[in-house]
């Protein structure tokens, strides 16, 4: 039945919008510097019976050390739903560093008990210790301000799922402030049908760009992050009922796969500030409406100057919108495959991922050429599977930007600050949740 409404309600959109060549128009276009509304926590909006997730990112750039930490908050819900098998079932942390210059990475996870978070308001996530005392948190300040808190106890090594490159009761805490400079969400106008329907997984890009001020601490080593363009910091959040996945009874394969690629150059005047993020998603949905390939990008060459592209592909029709013109271009060409070893198992990986974007006015090339020692696998839990997203951060990029009407070339430079990711259904070998 539900098959058969996901089809009634597409052909509806499809016939309800304007067709231009050969796609169709995406009204509107996405939510530029979305307030708190939308970073919201959202699993009472979805169908009870069945499993939910949504977690926040935020990655912290030290540009002049080429270091790199980034912070994810996460809950992963499928107790008493419709799943035969629910292994992951709480709320989790990860902390984890990419030392360029140091040739350094590590991570570590915490696993706590659905129990043991709340969350109050919009999205002020806490994470309780058995005494009720607050050991993670996020703190909305206002729309374009968040604190995020955390401590990695050793007291709390028995909720220590995976550390690597660290030891296992190694001490972590931070206390940061971040302030947004550019942020923006694509898919408001899918929220709707994606909560009636299948529940594909979510993203909003709510603060792409941010200063970032406060204090990481680690093993007693404090890291000053001060308030100025030699640190900046990223911050987005997904959410959904499925995750990128292959089609029922098919090996899991690359081609379901999904990319994040980004870029920013700091700016000591924040108006002239350069920012792009771009993601790639292309998953299963179900028998009627089968695969579904989704792409979104927000480009802020600077306060003023602002492009959008978004792309939803399925079965032969392409729905899109650009406030530039349309979509004449965006493509993802992954290459330079190599097999990558940890202690999760084997996985192929491409090293070099070229993005290009293109609308009416502007041509623009993202050409991501990593080393494997700037990834770290980062893992997202789900009812009885992990995820496996392969993290690049400080990758070297050569970034091209072409003004079309006037055939000037706006940027042609190579920074070493880019962030790209790589992610599907790998086998992988964990250990058991911490009980």
């Amino acid at each position: 039945m539900q098959c058969l409404i996901s089809a009634f309600v597409l052909i509806l959109v499809g016939v309800s919008y304007i067709f231009v060549v050969n796609a169709i128009i995406i009204p509107g276009n996405g939510v530029l510097q979305p307030g708190l509304h939308y970073q919201r926590y959202r699993q009472n909006e979805y169908k009870k019976y069945r499993p939910y997730y949504q977690w926040w990112y935020y990655w912290l750039r030290d540009t002049v050390n080429d270091r790199h930490f980034a912070i994810a908050y996460g809950t992963t819900l499928c107790y008493k739903t419709d799943v035969k098998s629910c292994v992951y079932d709480g709320a989790a942390v990860s902390f984890s560093v990419v030392d360029n210059k140091q040739n350094y990475r590590m991570q570590k996870y915490e696993f706590y008990d659905r129990n043991r978070f709340i969350v109050n308001g919009t999205f002020n996530f806490k994470i309780l210790s058995n005494t009720n005392e607050t050991l993670f948190e996020i703190l909305p300040l206002n729309d374009d301000k968040f604190q995020i808190r955390g401590h990695m106890k050793k007291e709390n090594v028995n909720n220590v799922w995976i550390h690597e490159g660290c030891p296992k009761d190694i001490e972590i805490e931070w206390d940061l402030t971040l302030t947004r400079i550019y942020g923006w969400y694509a898919q408001d106008i899918f929220e709707g049908p994606d909560r009636f329907l299948e529940g594909v997984i979510m993203w909003n890009t709510y603060s792409h760009t941010a200063e970032v001020e406060g204090k990481l601490t680690i093993k007693g080593d404090d890291v000053i992050i001060k308030k100025d363009a030699g640190f900046r910091a990223y911050g987005d959040s997904n959410w959904g009922e499925l995750m990128p996945s292959s089609p029922p009874k098919q090996k899991p394969s690359a081609k379901y796969a999904w990319g994040w690629y980004y870029v920013n150059i700091p700016s000591d005047d924040k108006f002239q500030e350069l920012s792009i993020i771009a993601g790639t998603g292309l998953s299963y949905m179900d028998a009627i409406l089968r695969t579904m390939d989704g792409r979104f990008c927000d480009i802020r060459l600077d306060g003023k100057t602002h492009i959008e592209l978004r792309v939803m592909e399925v079965w032969d029709m392409s729905f899109e919108s650009c406030n530039d013109g349309k979509v004449h271009r965006f493509d993802v060409e992954r290459s330079n495959w190599v097999n990558f070893t940890d202690s999760f198992g084997n996985a192929t990986i491409p090293l070099r991922q070229l993005v290009t974007l293109e609308s009416d006015s502007y041509l623009i090339t993202m050409d991501f050429n990593a080393v494997a020692n700037n990834f770290n696998r980062l893992l997202f839990t789900f009812i009885d599977y992990v995820f496996s997203d392969f993290e690049g951060l400080g990758v070297s990029i050569d970034l091209l930007i072409i003004e079309k009407t006037t055939g000037k070339t706006l940027r042609n430079e190579t920074l070493k600050s880019g962030g790209v990711e790589y992610g599907y259904l790998f086998d992988i070998t964990v250990p058991p949740l911490p009980k």
